[in-house]
């Protein structure tokens, strides 16, 4: 039991977490989050109406061919 301890110390050692922030993508957000859901939600929105307009446009153009 002790040994495997023994030899899973490097690899404990190695998992510690980072200490620094260096920015990037991941750091604070520069929209609050009531702003980021209004977004994503008129995102949904217009990707929905759009979806609806091709789908009309492809259930009329079958009609047609009738």
């Amino acid at each position: 039991m002790v040994s495997r301890l023994l030899r899973a110390l490097p690899l404990l050692l190695l998992a510690a977490p980072a200490t620094a922030d260096h920015g990037g993508p991941l750091a604070s957000a520069p929209m609050s989050p009531a702003a980021v859901a209004l977004l994503a939600g008129a995102l949904a929105f217009v990707t929905v109406l759009l979806l609806v307009v091709i789908w009309r446009l492809i259930a009329r153009s079958g009609r047609d061919t009738e």
